[in-house]
């Protein structure tokens, strides 16, 4: 009975390991779908929402290109150079967007004292304070100065204004006269 199994011949612990080459698609190596990948990504900062763009139809192949692209040469020029023509078209922000973006960073700010810089700005910039004359930074410290001119006053005629009496008013002569005694008990 010995003969039947033998432990040493179907040990499939001792066997070699096969790794299979990773399946390719079709469109793995066309360098206009990497390149049309590239300028979704700069659009989109995600990997999967530029490969749907690039592949609307079909769920896998852009998932397939959002994992296996992300890192490609010809991907990652492309996007660069998508940027880099983008900012330079790029207009400044006007005021309203200035100010929707001081908000979205103050949102963003955890504490108070990162809060208070960015409210003060945004009053700053919309209108409703001026800024400061002078600030002077020594060792991360902020000193506020304000300056007082004394000016000489006006040498013109000074108006006296009288007060006419108010004769319609009833409580001085309502009120009896009252006599103060001091005395002892």
């Amino acid at each position: 009975m010995e003969g039947w199994f033998d432990a040493r011949t179907v040990d499939p612990w001792q066997q070699p390991i096969v790794v299979q080459a990773p399946i390719r698609p079709d469109f793995a190596d066309d360098e206009e779908l990497k390149k049309a990948f590239g300028i979704a990504l700069a659009k989109h900062q995600d990997g999967f929402k530029a490969g749907l763009e690039i592949f609307p139809d079909a769920t896998a192949k852009a998932l397939w290109a959002s994992s296996n692209w992300a890192n490609d040469a010809t991907v990652i020029a492309n996007r660069d150079a998508y940027l880099k023509a983008a900012k330079k078209v790029e207009k400044p922000l006007d005021k309203e967007e200035l100010l929707s973006e001081i908000l979205i960073a103050a949102q963003c700010a955890y504490e108070a004292k990162d809060k208070a810089p960015l409210f003060k700005l945004y009053a700053e910039v919309a209108g409703y304070i001026g800024k400061t004359a002078e600030v002077t930074v020594n060792n991360n410290n902020t000193n506020q100065f304000m300056s007082i001119k004394f000016v000489k006053p006006d040498t013109k005629e000074n108006r006296i204004i009288d007060q006419a009496p108010n004769t319609q008013s009833k409580i001085s002569n309502s009120v009896p006269a009252l006599k103060l005694v001091s005395g002892s008990r």
